[in-house]
């Protein structure tokens, strides 16, 4: 989100041509970086780095291609996680940014291994790059649930959730590939008394889906809540003093949880 890292996605993204004073600013950032990157790697002596979705979608062009660099002149030993690549996304496919792109997203170096969440990313990153990767899902451990703690215990009566009323989960973003429409549909054809209730912000993909998520909800009357401002990766207070919860927190007290995704 920061103004510069904004100015050079808008400059790379959505146009054919990329300007020299883009090119510059990317340069200027990533050499910026890579000294701090080579601070941390001294500092605390790192031996293995994990980048975490640096390589996969493009929004901060400069933080790739310096973690690209770094592993390059050191030959640290890397293991590079994707959820998403650039090309399953409409908005990077016209773009001024092909040589970056085929430089660090994601790179192919020899010290680095890469894991994706599914065999589709594993073929697809195979065929366009020629990477072989390893696949670990993003799975639950459901013979071994985590128990309940005091925590979370009031969770439900701050979702306003009565004593008889279902708590309906969708724990993703609000964005199109995720299908919320569907579940919506099928809160509604349950017939149940019950609250949909949306873990997740739109992120980085604008807002357009979320209003028609909401306009689609009041439509099919199915009381729906959205919970971004409450659910964070650590339990802490908002500014206004209401808790917040984590996202393992609220899988513990859903009695459904819907992920109808279009594409994952």
């Amino acid at each position: 989100k920061h103004p510069l890292v904004r100015e050079i996605y808008r400059g790379c993204f959505g146009v054919r041509t990329r300007e020299p004073s883009v090119t510059k600013k990317i340069h200027q950032i990533k050499d910026e970086l890579k000294k701090h990157i080579y601070e941390f790697i001294r500092g605390f002596k790192i031996d293995l780095l994990v980048p975490e979705n640096v390589f996969a979608i493009p929004l901060n062009i400069p933080l790739g291609l310096a973690v690209t660099e770094t592993v390059a002149e050191t030959g640290i030993p890397t293991i590079a996680h994707h959820h998403d690549f650039f090309w399953e996304r409409k908005r990077f496919l016209i773009n001024a940014a092909w040589d970056y792109l085929n430089m660090a997203f994601p790179p192919h170096l020899p010290s680095i291994q890469h894991v994706v969440i599914n065999s589709s990313q594993d073929n697809q990153l195979s065929l366009r790059t020629g990477i072989s990767a390893t696949i670990i899902p993003n799975v639950m451990d459901f013979e071994n649930p985590p128990s309940f703690d005091e925590y979370s215990s009031d969770i439900r009566e701050s979702l306003g959730l009565e004593a008889d009323e279902l708590f309906i989960l969708q724990p993703t973003r609000v964005v199109k590939r995720k299908g919320v429409e569907h579940s919506i549909e099928l809160v509604s054809r349950l017939g149940l008394k019950a609250k949909f209730i949306i873990s997740h912000a739109s992120g980085d993909e604008g807002h357009d889906y979320e209003k028609r998520v909401r306009e689609y909800s009041s439509i099919m009357n199915v009381d729906t809540l959205f919970i971004s401002d409450i659910i964070k990766p650590d339990r802490g207070k908002t500014s206004d003093g209401r808790k917040i919860y984590t996202p393992q927190d609220v899988y513990h007290h859903a009695d459904l949880v819907t992920y109808p995704s279009d594409f994952e």
